[in-house]
């Protein structure tokens, strides 16, 4: 796996929001996360996430819906049901990707899917996870 950063895809970056727990790269048209090694990741995290990317959208008059897109090139937890709190977020985004080759991966991918409120997708490739985000232009 790869980050979006060492990717040929790199070139779509817009800004990229670091914070203690993991890197996040806001694109035109989608979002990618990197969340660090053995971190856990809940509501408390994405809701920094979420404040700082819609600020930076608003601001660069960009509001149409995104692409959520958990590029998991780190191991790390996610507590799937914080998902039911951010309900609000469908103003934001219209799907949630994640992408993993792995098979625990997978696994967790199917948990966390029971919890999302907007489109849903696991895939293996950064590159399905783009090509998503660039099909449903909103």
């Amino acid at each position: 796996m790869i980050s979006i950063a060492d990717s040929l895809y790199r070139n779509k970056i817009l800004k990229k929001l670091d914070f203690h727990f993991g890197e996040f790269y806001l694109c035109k048209d989608f979002i990618v996360s990197e969340v660090f090694e053995d971190r856990v990741f809940g509501v408390e995290e994405a809701s920094q996430v979420v404040d700082e990317a819609v600020a930076y959208y608003e601001k660069m008059e960009m509001n149409h819906k995104k692409l959520y897109i958990a590029n998991c090139i780190n191991k790390y937890s996610v507590k799937p049901t914080g998902w039911l709190k951010f309900g609000h977020l469908r103003k934001y985004l219209y799907g949630y990707c994640v992408v993993d080759d792995s098979k625990h991966g997978l696994m967790s991918a199917i948990l966390e899917s029971k919890f999302v409120p907007i489109g849903f997708k696991s895939v293996t490739t950064l590159e399905d996870a783009i090509s998503w985000a660039e099909s449903s232009k909103s």
